[in-house]
């Protein structure tokens, strides 16, 4: 049974690794080309919406914690009887054997699941909303501060780091433009108005931005489970909440 997952809110928690290739350089022979993921998703005006929705949402996130912790218990109480070796988790093998046998205990597993889920989720809807605002506002400001670069760097063919095969770390200006993005914006608004939905692409961004936050975090637990190097300072997680659309 595929886990339930979660994701973490912060900027911070996200390992620049994920998501920077190179240092920006001076563009060659008037060719660049951008990661417009990496420069929404790193973005400063994201670190500061993501604190001011963890704060402003705090109750609504602490119950969906709370949800979830819950969740957790009620399936490895639920699970118990499929857990031949007793580690409190379901591995491959138990839920094949319990498909085999037809237990009607996977049928509780996912009925569970799913009502935990959804209940997660509409207690942290309104941080969910706020932040897909948050990460719409950044988009919209992009186009912007890649006008900027490309006059100041005289740069006369522009290419998306995703289409191109090979580039010399000195064509990527990635940097150059986050650097433009967050001198014209280091904040954005995070309240939606009225009727607020967020568009298709950035519901894409946000969980690109999730998945890479989670991946982090995953991350980081791992290497302190085997005494790697802790979390950088200040690097605090805030409340957990479901992934949207799921």
């Amino acid at each position: 049974m595929k886990m339930y997952q979660t994701f973490l809110l912060g900027c911070a928690a996200i390992a620049p690794a994920f998501l920077i290739a190179g240092t920006a350089q001076a563009q060659v022979g008037g060719v660049a080309i951008s990661d417009p993921e990496t420069v929404i998703l790193t973005a400063k005006a994201l670190d500061a919406a993501n604190q001011t929705i963890g704060t402003t949402y705090k109750a609504q996130l602490d119950q969906a914690n709370a949800r979830q912790t819950a969740l957790q218990a009620e399936l490895a109480t639920i699970g118990a009887p499929l857990d031949l070796n007793k580690d409190k988790r379901l591995s491959e093998d138990e839920i094949a054997a319990a498909q085999r046998s037809n237990s009607p205990i996977l049928a509780k597993l996912e009925a569970a699941q799913k009502a935990g889920q959804a209940d997660a989720a509409r207690l942290s809807a309104p941080a969910t909303l706020a932040q897909a605002y948050a990460i719409e506002q950044i988009s919209q400001r992009y186009a912007a501060a890649v006008k900027t670069v490309v006059e100041a760097k005289k740069i006369s063919l522009l290419l998306s780091a995703g289409t191109v095969q090979y580039n010399a770390p000195a064509v990527d200006v990635t940097d150059d433009i986050k650097a433009a993005l967050d001198a014209a914006a280091p904040t954005v608004p995070v309240t939606p108005p009225a009727g607020y939905q967020p568009s298709q692409q950035t519901q894409q961004l946000q969980q690109q931005f999730q998945q890479l936050v989670y991946l982090a975090a995953v991350r980081r637990a791992q290497q302190q489970a085997a005494g790697g190097a802790p979390a950088a300072p200040g690097a605090k997680p805030a409340p957990a909440k479901p992934p949207v659309g799921r």
